[in-house]
């Protein structure tokens, strides 16, 4: 019986703007993710697996197996110029040429049929069983052409239970649940929610709820207003969700005990001077407990002859946007003393609520006159018209504008 002898295709050399995606190759589309992941592979190892390409009429070459390789070398190059001079085959890239058009084809179907990429449960395991075996982050990566941080994603996952990965693996769970069930801290809450979702159309969302329902978001005004450093200061714990920006803290009698006295520590030093202060829980001052009070308000200073005119030299310019910074400084000095200033008779029975806003920032209202303070206000002259005389309280009427008409037109 005779044998023919097929001759190995040969391995030649081309420049990148050289080399193109043939319409011969099946993957014409490519994941903008999978590519700049690629190319941070081929920038750390470089290129390990050659192309497979066919010459066209003008010399260039029409790559039929390898497509992502080839947009994942632009993106290296794109990123990185120098990236060349450390792995040369990413400046002379190797392509294996096809003696024909039948051939390619036939290398293109073969190729990309036969790929298949790892499911997400056995990549997860296969990176879970490179650790126990003493590989780190690092070498992992470079075995897989992934980056770090994404091996750092799949060993979290490796981290959960096996009957979790197992749910991934047939199915009943998709990668998104899976990787929600990385912030439990307890396996038996684990199982029982993964038995409670399996087959389900369930949120992520909803799955973190369920394992975590005592938790506080470090969205919480609370834990914008302590800080998450001062919060593991003192002793308190957290998740950082490594798949999304989420932290969620579980020591909320912890965080509450920091909030409470941090919140007390600012009042005192933001009310100093006033007869009281007084810290407020919720993130505003309700109408129903200021509504039987009695607002202070500045009082107006008056302008010399001299500084009135100066001011209004003032305000000419800084309406004709021809106001430098010492006369912006001179400006809001003698806005200062029209609007005025609280006197230490109003400080003496008047003070403030001091509460934390939704967004985290602490907050005053105030200054008010209460009830039981009211007589020595009216005594001191702090209170006086119709907030003296009101019954119950009403709230002294805001002064009139210092400003004239003329000025304001």
């Amino acid at each position: 019986m005779k044998r023919e002898t097929i001759a190995p295709a040969s391995i030649q050399y081309f420049p990148l703007a050289q080399l193109y995606v043939s319409d011969l190759n099946p993957r014409q589309d490519a994941d903008p993710e999978g590519i700049d992941l690629l190319a941070d592979s081929l920038a750390t190892i470089g290129l390990i697996q050659n192309l497979s390409g066919i010459l066209d009429g003008e010399g260039r070459v029409g790559i039929v197996a390898g497509g992502r390789r080839l947009r994942a070398i632009a993106r290296a190059v794109e990123r990185d110029a120098t990236v060349s001079e450390r792995h040369p085959e990413l400046a002379s890239i190797p392509v294996r040429i096809a003696s024909d058009e039948a051939t390619a084809r036939a290398w293109a179907s073969a190729e990309n049929a036969a790929r298949e990429d790892l499911a997400p449960a056995d990549e997860i395991r296969a990176y879970g069983r490179m650790k126990e075996a003493g590989a780190d982050v690092s070498a992992i990566a470079r075995s897989f052409g992934k980056t770090e941080a994404h091996v750092y994603r799949r060993l979290a996952l490796a981290a959960l239970p096996a009957p979790v990965l197992d749910a991934l693996k047939e199915g009943t769970i998709s990668l998104g649940m899976a990787k929600a069930f990385t912030l439990s801290q307890d396996e038996a809450l684990t199982l029982t929610v993964l038995a409670e979702v399996k087959g389900r159309d369930v949120s992520e969302h909803r799955i973190k709820q369920a394992l975590q329902p005592a938790a506080v978001s470090a969205t919480d005004r609370r834990a914008h207003f302590v800080g998450l450093d001062a919060y593991e200061a003192a002793g308190g714990s957290l998740t950082r969700d490594l798949f999304s920006d989420t932290v969620a803290l579980h020591d909320a009698d912890l965080l509450q005990d920091l909030f409470t006295e941090r919140l007390n520590a600012e009042a005192g030093k933001l009310a100093a001077g006033w007869k009281w202060a007084e810290v407020m829980a919720d993130e505003y001052v309700s109408y129903s407990v200021t509504e039987k009070l009695a607002r202070l308000y500045p009082v107006e200073g008056d302008l010399t002859e001299e500084q009135a005119e100066r001011y209004d030299e003032l305000a000419e310019l800084a309406n004709a946007d021809a106001l430098d910074e010492a006369g912006q400084a001179e400006l809001e000095a003698l806005d200062a003393i029209i609007k005025g200033d609280f006197t230490d008779a109003q400080r003496a029975v008047a003070g403030y609520y001091v509460y934390v806003s939704h967004s985290g920032t602490v907050q005053l209202s105030g200054p008010w006159v209460r009830t039981e303070d009211r007589a020595a206000a009216i005594e001191a002259g702090t209170l006086a018209g119709h907030a003296a005389h009101a019954d119950g309280g009403d709230a002294a009427p805001a002064p009139k504008s210092p400003y004239s008409g003329a000025l304001v037109e």
